[in-house]
């Protein structure tokens, strides 16, 4: 009997050990397996980022992939938490302060993730942010992120790039940088497209305050957002430096007892100044013919400046430019997918895309949100009925 309880006790311990240890090696296999080239050489955690890694962090080994969860009882970060109008906290990895790219150099990024959120905030899940020279973070300029909040697309995914024309601080939050700025909203679709599968963006970026700028983005390997000219106006702007992570938010109106916990799946993320270690020679050799602004998806404009309320400004940086409004052209594709659903007869959706595979993939994704009472492609009865390639539209 003594025999047999020594070895469940040292089952017991070893189940417990090996547990703990693969919470552990959660961050060591982020740092060395997810991300590649200069992100593992040139990002480091965040000095605003929670650091109870053994709590957040867990590396599915089935996936082979990292996954951050983030939950209100964390709180966050006090420049994050203690704020008048909203509160905050993030895991994030973070161009070292030298480590910034300098403006007019062209650079490359993929990213392959999957994400599980929770409901009643918001989050980026990645950014890229406008450095004086020298690196310091002064204002966000680019974001990948999802909303749950009623009032703005519930449960959608969007792209938003930001034309800075202010940053300024006030007496009431003198450590927290807002905004002057017009926004674009690109919306990517439902969350539930991004639930099940990983996606793969990638992205070709020159930052720049001149007419030579340029930004593409490729989601799922279709190319769905494209724009040139200047893209960092703001003064004193030297680079861009690059977030990885999950970054949450909400009003401080929120019950927090409503705000659910989040998961966001990493599986690689890769930054490089050669295309070629991060996409396909056909997107390396991709240049626009006319440099016209295009989008794949919908998008809206709006002009935003957050101040709390009796806040005085106190510091101030301002641009002499002012922006002119980008106007981008809808992105035509030539691949024709025609989905119906055996449950429906009468359903039918003609899906224009950029390849035969993207085409598919979308136009069942399109059904999928249609027959809502499913939560996979698989029990839904949405199928592929056509798919070819037309002229172009």
């Amino acid at each position: 009997m003594k025999k047999n309880l020594i070895i469940i006790f040292s089952l017991i311990f070893f189940i417990n050990t090996n547990v703990f240890a693969e919470k552990v090696d959660a961050l060591k296999k982020f740092k060395k397996e997810i991300l590649g080239e200069e992100a593992k050489k040139k990002m480091s955690l965040a000095y605003d980022s929670l650091t109870k890694h053994k709590q957040i962090l867990n590396y599915n080994t089935d996936e082979e992939a990292v996954e951050i969860t983030l939950d209100y009882s964390m709180k966050g970060h006090p420049e994050d938490w203690d704020l008048s109008d909203d509160q905050a906290q993030r895991w994030e990895f973070v161009t070292k302060k030298k480590n910034y790219h300098k403006l007019g150099k062209e650079v490359y990024l993929k990213y392959t993730f999957k994400l599980n959120a929770g409901q009643n905030h918001s989050a980026n899940i990645w950014q890229v942010v406008g450095t004086k020279k020298g690196g310091e973070i002064i204002y966000p300029s680019m974001q990948i992120m999802y909303t749950t909040d009623e009032d703005d697309l519930p449960n959608r995914m969007q792209f938003y790039y930001k034309q800075i024309e202010e940053v300024y601080w006030t007496d009431i939050d003198p450590v927290a940088n807002r905004f002057k700025q017009k926004l674009y909203k690109f919306d990517l679709g439902s969350l539930t497209a991004f639930k099940k599968k990983y996606s793969t963006a990638l992205f070709k970026i020159k930052p720049s305050k001149k007419d030579d700028g340029e930004f593409i983005m490729w989601l799922n390997d279709e190319k769905v957002i494209e724009f040139y000219g200047p893209n960092m106006i703001l003064d004193k702007t030297g680079g861009i430096a690059f977030k990885i992570g999950l970054y949450r938010y909400w009003s401080t109106a929120y019950d927090p007892d409503l705000i659910e916990p989040s998961t966001l799946s990493i599986k690689e993320y890769v930054i490089s100044k050669n295309c070629e270690k991060i996409m396909d020679k056909e997107k390396c050799d991709y240049k626009s013919k006319d440099k016209i602004a295009r989008s794949k998806y919908k998008y809206k404009i709006r002009d935003s400046e957050y101040m709390p309320e009796g806040a005085k400004k106190i510091k101030r940086i301002t641009s002499k430019v002012v922006p002119e409004e980008i106007k981008f052209e809808e992105m035509k594709g030539n691949f024709l997918a025609i989905i119906k659903n055996k449950n429906d007869d009468k359903y039918l959706l003609k899906y224009i895309g950029y390849s035969k595979a993207g085409a598919a993939k979308e136009g069942l994704t399109k059904c999928m949100e249609k027959f809502t009472n499913f939560s996979d492609q698989e029990n839904n009865a949405c199928y592929v009925h056509y798919e070819s390639k037309v002229g172009k539209f």
